[in-house]
């Protein structure tokens, strides 16, 4: 039978083994239960880790908000995202780079986990604004964020603006246009946003051939005259306020000169010479075409 004997020490104590003291920590003996709880803790986390992503958190639902072109279940399989799939180990910003490559048309894609079990996939789709002729005798539909959304064309996409004049070193599908032109895209990215911001949905065609001479038609019957590449959004600002005087039936020619002199509004009825949009001697395919929609 073993006897224990405690000392007076607060801290320690004795204990009669064998015949024999042995003098034992009190503050080793918590150090060392707090290190078997600390163990625990940590085991007890590491398991639910794993099971969180092995067992739990399946996916059990998929959700597809703000399309309108394609079907939820076109959208859920380009996702790459399946039923049962684990939660927390679904890369969202994969899953969004997956359907944006996929869909040209999604302006942006956002995916959301929402506890416990749903993957929350929003899109916004784009709006085709331009389209944009390259490679001689095909247009581009570009967006108003400057997103390519549809290549190959034969002809402008109804409801969109012809551009001529450009030469695209972008053409790929979903990807941002470019131009070997930076300030000839810079013109076309102002006159995009003044079109939609001022309303002026009804411009049909723009000439980006020169840039010391933007062209567009307006309504089919207005020929507009910008100038040089300067300050567009102001002068399409101050060609708003012509056109809204004359209105938008006006069968004519609108040419911009400055701040001070305004703009000349030149009617059709008037002399041929001052109503036409002169051709260049060696005239471009683009501007032979823009030729053909002002004429």
């Amino acid at each position: 039978m073993r006897d224990i004997v405690k000392s007076d020490q607060s801290q320690d104590e004795v204990k009669i083994i064998n015949g024999e003291e042995v003098v034992v920590s009190r503050k080793k003996r918590r150090r060392n239960m707090s290190l078997y709880y600390v163990l625990i803790v940590i085991f007890v986390a590491l398991a639910m880790i794993f099971l969180s992503f092995t067992y739990f958190f399946r996916i059990k639902t998929i959700t597809v908000s703000g399309n309108t072109l394609y079907t939820t279940e076109q959208v859920i399989e380009q996702s790459g995202v399946n039923i049962d799939d684990n939660l927390f180990r679904t890369n969202t910003t994969t899953v969004e780079n997956r359907i944006s490559s996929a869909f040209p048309y999604f302006e942006s894609v956002e995916v959301t986990r929402a506890l416990a079990s749903t993957i929350e996939i929003t899109v916004v789709e784009a709006t085709p604004a331009v389209s944009i002729k390259y490679n001689d005798n095909e247009f581009m539909v570009v967006s108003t964020k400057g997103r390519i959304l549809e290549t190959g064309l034969s002809s402008p996409k109804d409801g969109t603006a012809a551009v001529y004049g450009m030469t695209m070193t972008e053409t790929n599908q979903g990807s941002d246009y470019e131009d070997e032109d930076s300030i000839k895209k810079t013109v076309l990215d102002e006159i995009i946003s003044e079109r939609e911001k001022l309303g002026l949905d009804k411009i049909t065609t723009i000439g980006l051939s020169e840039r010391t001479d933007i062209r567009i038609i307006y309504n089919d019957t207005i020929k507009i005259k910008l100038g040089s590449s300067q300050d567009i959004p102001f002068k399409l600002s101050y060609i708003k306020s012509v056109i809204d005087k004359v209105g938008e039936d006006y069968s004519g020619t609108l040419i911009y000169h400055n701040a001070d002199s305004g703009v000349s509004a030149i009617p059709d009825t008037a002399a041929e010479e001052e109503t036409e949009i002169e051709e260049t001697t060696e005239a471009t395919t683009e501007q032979e075409d823009l030729d053909d929609y002002v004429e």
